[in-house]
């Protein structure tokens, strides 16, 4: 087996890709869930997620070509708008890990349902590059989600993750039932 086929085929990148694959179904699946079990499921795939791409090797790119994009706009904005009128007044939360935040007098507002639908973009643009079965594509689509993680979505999702937790245990519940947690 040649040095490509030990990333693209080694335990840590397999792992990789049975989380980023079922991130993507659960995602796309949004409508399917209520508000609870979206986000109770979310707080456990998102750190698995995190941790999996932690171990994605830091290699070189075999090729100079630019790769496919499968994510369109529209795709993207269906998700984005289905999982924000799920999460509903949950949605919005305050980001202090922002660059202009540091120049800003004002609070920098973000909202889960943008960042989920952001890391859904590149976990998904990377599946779909993976099941292509093409060796010098599956292996440079590791290295680009790997750019992307350091760079991009690994904040991104660790951001996303607060706040999800802010809903799920901090957000003061709006009926007297709290066995149930009916408030988020």
């Amino acid at each position: 087996m040649n040095e490509r086929q030990d990333i693209v085929f080694s335990k840590n990148t397999v792992e990789f890709v049975t989380v980023a694959a079922e991130f993507c179904a659960y995602v796309e699946r949004a409508n399917e869930h209520d508000r609870k079990e979206f986000i109770e499921t979310l707080l456990k795939i998102l750190p698995l997620l995190y941790l999996k791409a932690q171990m994605l090797p830091d290699e070189e790119r075999l090729g100079d070509d630019e790769l496919e994009d499968f994510v369109t706009e529209d795709s993207y904005e269906v998700l984005r708008i289905t999982i924000a009128e799920m999460l509903a007044d949950k949605d919005c939360y305050l980001d202090v890990f922002v660059a202009d935040m540091k120049y800003s007098d004002t609070p920098v507002t973000k909202t889960i349902s943008e960042d989920l639908a952001d890391i859904y973009q590149d976990i998904k643009n990377f599946v779909s590059l993976f099941k292509l079965g093409i060796n010098e594509t599956m292996h440079d689509a590791i290295i680009e989600c790997n750019e992307h993680f350091r760079d991009y979505w690994g904040q991104t999702l660790v951001n996303t993750l607060r706040a999800l937790h802010e809903v799920r245990y901090n957000t003061a519940p709006e009926t007297e039932n709290e066995d149930e947690y009916e408030h988020i």
